[in-house]
């Protein structure tokens, strides 16, 4: 298998066996040559003799090594401590060869990945090259993973970089409204009265809003966002939510009808009224004139806040998308008539906080639906 462990273990296997053949075959050879020089040394009718004598009395008999060292054979001679430090060195350049070439041929897709992971600190986010298909099994999934994470990465930056421009043109509206009655007021355009001061107050909330919007989005990804429980009756939350904002939804045409029955269940009613609430602004501001039907249901298993009107439904094909933040709609779904684009993303957030779901789906019959999905907590 084409494993990291198992290329290391070649590499350490290849090592001992070249060490083994270095300790085998190099003092024979280095001994082999030694004879053979001092053969050459000799002349021709003392080979000879040479031969003759080792072939009558063997390689290894006294007169045999007598007749070398007549003939100059101790000058030869190979001194066993320099032949063994010579030996250990051979052996040491041999496996520090292969130790070097196997450590690169190991380590060189790691570097190339260590030497794009600084490039991706200092900000760039392109995707690493391609591995070859020789690469470990364990360096292609890190590469793999390297890879989603730098495209995460770039995701995330644009995300960054949509999000402040459009909390910054979010704000731009309401500030520039601010400094332009200002500005008229130290002119002496506008006269400082009730109805100055309430247009005033009305940015300022809407400005308030936002902000209160982006810590509450912000409060999600924290582990220690608090869910302030207690035992509610929900259809108490939807006739408080209904009873405020009727007045909106006749001002725009519509009508804005409660249907609910006795649910009690541990939840934040503030936080649960804030998600109900947007809801029905959602359905007021994009589908006036319509008929909006707030319904509260339970079972055993979960309880069911559902809002629904009579409009022209959610845009495109699936309403799920308007759960990320500043999304909206086609139409009408502007600054002028439309909310920041945080009202469905608080809504999740508060609904996921519960342990619950938030279901956005278009009725055949026409019109949106939206449903808040709370389980029951058992003991």
């Amino acid at each position: 298998m084409k494993t990291l462990r198992n290329r290391i273990a070649l590499s350490a296997i290849a090592i001992s066996i070249l060490a083994s053949l270095v300790a085998a075959f190099v003092p024979g050879l280095l001994y082999d040559i030694r004879d053979q020089l001092f053969l050459a040394s000799l002349a021709a009718d003392q080979r000879a003799a040479l031969a003759e004598l080792i072939e009558t009395s063997g390689q290894c008999s006294p007169d045999v090594e007598a007749f070398k060292m007549c003939h100059g054979f101790g000058s030869w001679q190979l001194n066993y401590n320099w032949a063994l430090a010579s030996l250990i060195f051979i052996t040491s350049i041999f496996c520090a060869a292969v130790a070097f070439a196997s450590a690169r041929w190991i380590a060189a897709p790691i570097a190339d990945l260590a030497a794009h992971a600084k490039r991706v600190a200092e900000g760039e986010r392109q995707a690493p090259p391609p591995l070859s298909s020789a690469a470990p099994r364990e360096i292609a999934e890190l590469h793999a993973n390297f890879s989603a994470m730098v495209a995460a990465l770039a995701a995330a930056d644009d995300d960054v970089r949509l999000r402040s421009a459009a909390i910054a043109h979010e704000l731009r509206t309401p500030l520039s409204v601010l400094r332009g009655r200002l500005v008229g007021l130290t002119t002496g355009v506008f006269q400082l009265d009730d109805a100055l001061v309430s247009s005033l107050l009305r940015q300022v909330t809407v400005i308030d809003q936002l902000v209160s919007d982006l810590n509450l989005l912000a409060a999600q990804f924290r582990p220690d966002m608090v869910i302030e429980r207690s035992l509610c009756d929900l259809a108490e939350i939807a006739t408080s939510v209904v009873e405020t904002l009727r007045p909106d939804a006749e001002a725009g045409g519509g009508r804005l009808v409660l249907d609910a029955e006795l649910t009690s269940l541990a939840v934040d009613p503030v936080r649960l009224e804030r998600a109900l609430s947007n809801l029905v602004e959602n359905a007021i501001r994009y589908a006036p004139g319509s008929l909006i039907k707030v319904s509260v249901r339970s079972t055993d298993e979960e309880a069911r806040l559902v809002v629904q009107d009579s409009g022209p439904g959610w845009p495109g094909t699936d309403p799920r998308v308007f759960v990320d933040a500043f999304k909206r709609g086609e139409g009408s779904r502007s600054r002028v008539s439309g909310g920041s684009g945080l009202g469905l993303t608080i809504v999740n957030a508060i609904v996921r906080a519960h342990g619950g779901e938030l279901r956005l789906s278009s009725n055949p019959a026409g019109g949106a639906v939206a449903e808040i999905l709370l389980p029951r907590r058992r003991a």
